[in-house]
């Protein structure tokens, strides 16, 4: 891997009887850590789950917020100055690969952090390339680079974010489970390209991971964290060798030590076992995407465990999901328990019959509370001291006893997946439907994890797991299916052809010249209020816009809310409005004339016609040109413009949340309730998820040298065309046009008394 700038000497990491305790805990994430870390050392970071290596990377990267957030002791310094003061000098992967999406293409996405850092234009091409290629979504990789970052797996994101890492080029990169969600393969070349680059620049390497043989070869030091403190430091051979067996029992993954499980049973299940799934030829389709071109066909029998394995983006949460009744089938046919098609069942009886962990844990959490999360299956069972005494027994079982009253979204990652879990097993359905179900497990809650499953099987229940957790797949004699990869040409976007290589003028016009000729005819229209003005307006637009390239038909469709609404609108100005003329009915406050008749449909096209330009124009504003214009052509401060870039990613990426939390509501039971009842509930778990979305976002935009010292480089440019400019200047004369014929047949009618 070739370096663009090279540096010859990592960052120095120093934490002073530093500790964290956040907001709305009483216990310290970190309490009263001493540690320094040498510029070019390489480090192993391990800990039970919730043992505050998390907090720890997040300190050092100066990203953890101010008082309240939560209250700091002790200092944190990076080479010798505070964290914030060293932004991109220390790179921080975070554990959700979501929470560092910025720009929705993957290319765009990687030049962020150079971008913010001022790195000249031309060096970031570079950069993105060199990163890209080293994890594996450069052109020889699977994903092109105007793919949709938002649109890939949990694994191939989690690539993605780490892309954007290394394209930053820090001193010191601390990577928070950088494998977690990858498959084997992807596993062992994204640590192989870590490791070269560590070793070509002497960076400073942090690595916090379950995956610990992965990372043995290329550590020289190891240091365990215990309930926030450090409880062993050393070189990795010294540390393992002399407290291999201590470190495995308090919960950390040591090579050569399994962690303890029950003995996996014969993959034979009896023939005359029920099926409790059956699939035959069947294919998903993602939300808002094309079929993955899959035939699955699966006999799931009571007692059995079966595996979906295959690597990132073959679409395994896809078909899972499928397989829950929770999307349609894109092809084949599916039938669960003798009663048909799962996605025919209603919401509780889902719930009674399918247990479903998704692969984001946050999605479907429902309940304030962790305790309350358990026992919304309650309603399911008649005995409620029966629930009560399977609630407790999954809290002690799974290391959630002492969260109980806490909310499940200030949990870690991998408290919130046992959460996830606990709640499939809570009712104790037939079925079981896990994506990823280990995910950021120490070796205990793993065991627990495992456990808990295994005694479901041997129950008589199945279990159908999207995994690449090999040791889960052997602790369960799990039948394994391996889901081939996609065509590549289905996930990588099309090479424009000859005819469609140059956009209509309508996709190439500046956003900011998009604004204008919305804005300033707008301007003109609203001081009138007469019909000439507004039907001629609206006549030349009709005519204008196909010129532009844009189908009026598109624009039409896209205006139907303004259609359906503007006749109302009309019609109350033509009962209410000014009296003039002729009086044609009259009752109470209501009076139609010749007057409120004229006023009503003055009105109605002077809305169509102030709406039309913005439809048509700016309906669906790409975030990422917008902000380059707003940037580069009206020189708008960037914290500004990259604010708004974010909120408008965060738009969409929520009307995708929205759309999952639906599932998840129906997974839940919850989806039979009434219309109102269930909108309420979304609306409370987007709000949760808007918020919580929000300040990841902002985290992981600071992880990647947002606000960083000194001038922000505009990488893509943003020129202005005069084609640009001849689109406002005719957009405002079509208004002034409308406005002189109005004038000149004496109809002018000023709407400013």
């Amino acid at each position: 891997m070739s370096a663009v700038t090279v540096s010859t000497r990592g960052a120095a990491l120093v934490a002073a009887g530093w500790g964290w305790t956040p907001a709305g805990r009483d216990a310290p994430a970190v309490d009263q850590v001493d540690l320094r870390i040498g510029p070019g050392e390489r480090v192993l970071l391990l800990g039970a789950s919730g043992s505050g290596k998390s907090t720890l990377l997040q300190g050092w990267a100066g990203v953890l917020g101010g008082a309240d957030e939560g209250l700091v002791t002790g200092v944190l310094r990076v080479d010798d100055a505070a964290p914030d003061e060293r932004r991109g000098r220390v790179g921080l992967l975070l554990q959700d690969p979501d929470a560092q999406l910025v720009h929705a293409r993957v290319r765009d996405d990687v030049g962020f952090g150079p971008e913010n850092l001022g790195v000249p234009a031309a060096r970031i091409d570079e950069r993105v390339d060199t990163a890209l290629a080293a994890v594996g979504l450069g052109p020889a990789g699977a994903v092109g680079p105007d793919a949709d970052g938002g649109r890939l797996s949990g694994g191939q994101r989690q690539r993605l974010a780490l892309a954007g890492l290394l394209a930053l080029e820090p001193a010191a990169l601390l990577l928070d489970e950088p494998t977690a969600q990858l498959d084997p393969a992807g596993a062992a070349q994204v640590v192989a390209a870590v490791a070269e680059l560590v070793r070509e620049r002497a960076l400073t390497l942090v690595v916090v991971e379950h995956r610990v043989d992965l990372w043995l070869p290329h550590v020289d030091r190891v240091v365990v964290l215990d309930r926030g403190r450090v409880v062993a430091d050393g070189p990795a051979g010294v540390v393992l060798g002399q407290r291999g067996a201590e470190l495995a029992r308090s919960g950390v993954w040591i090579p050569g030590r399994e962690a303890e499980h029950p003995s996996p049973r014969a993959a034979t299940i009896a023939p005359d076992a029920p099926v409790l799934l059956r699939a035959r030829g069947l294919d998903g389709r993602p939300a808002g995407g094309d079929p993955l071109g899959h035939a699955l066909d699966l006999d799931l029998r009571a007692g059995e465990v079966v595996a979906l394995t295959g690597p990132n983006g073959a679409g395994k949460s896809t078909l899972l999901m499928t397989l829950a009744g929770l999307l349609p089938p894109a092809a084949g046919a599916l039938e669960a328990l003798d009663h048909g098609a799962p996605a025919d069942w209603s919401s509780r009886a889902l719930a009674a019959r399918f247990g479903v962990v998704f692969q984001n844990p946050e999605h479907q959490f429902v309940a304030p509370t962790v305790r309350d999360e358990l026992a919304v299956g309650a309603p399911q069972h008649s005995d409620a001291s029966r629930m009560a005494a399977r609630v407790d027994a999954l809290l002690d079982r799974l290391g959630l006893r002492g969260l109980a009253p806490v909310s499940p979204y200030a949990l870690s990652g991998g408290e919130q997946r046992r959460l996830s879990v606990a709640t499939a097993l809570a009712a104790d359905p037939p079925v079981l439907l896990l994506d990823e179900p280990t995910f950021g497990q120490d070796s205990r809650t793993w065991a627990a994890l495992v456990a808990l499953i295994a005694e479901h099987r041997d129950a008589g229940g199945a279990v159908v797991m999207a995994t690449h957790d090999r040791a889960l797949i052997a602790a369960l004699g799990a039948r394994e299916i391996a889901v081939p990869a996609l065509d590549r040409r289905a996930v990588r976007a099309p090479a424009p052809s000859a005819a469609t290589a140059r956009p209509p003028l309508g996709e190439r016009l500046n956003p900011v010249a998009a604004i204008a000729a919305s804005l300033l005819p707008a301007l003109l229209l609203v001081t009138t209020i007469d019909v000439t003005s507004a039907a001629v307006a609206l006549g030349l637009q009709l005519l204008l816009i196909p010129a532009l390239g844009i189908p009026l038909g598109r624009v039409l469709r896209r205006a139907v809310p303004v259609l359906v609404a503007a006749p109302f609108a009309a019609l109350t100005i033509a009962l209410y409005g000014r009296e003039s003329g002729r009086v044609y009915a009259e009752f109470l406050l209501v009076r139609i004339s010749d007057g409120s008749l004229e006023l009503a449909l003055a009105t109605l096209l002077r809305i169509l016609a102030i709406a039309l330009p913005a439809i048509a124009l700016f309906t669906r504003p790409d975030p990422t040109r917008l902000g380059d214009a707003l940037g580069q052509n009206l020189r708008l401060p960037s914290r500004f413009v990259l604010g708004s870039v974010a909120a408008l990613r965060l738009m969409t990426v929520l009307g995708d949340d929205a759309r999952t939390v639906e599932r998840a509501q129906r997974a839940r039971g919850l989806g039979d309730r009434s219309r109102l009842r269930r909108l309420g509930g979304q609306v409370f778990g987007l709000l949760v998820l808007a918020i919580r979305r929000g300040s990841a976002l902002a985290v992981g935009m600071e992880a990647r040298g947002f606000g960083a010292p000194g001038p922000r480089t505009w990488w893509r440019p943003s020129p202005w065309r005069a084609s640009d400019a001849a689109v406002v200047v005719i957009a405002v004369a079509v208004a002034a046009l409308g406005v002189a014929a109005a004038v000149l047949t004496g109809s002018f009618t000023s709407a400013l008394g």
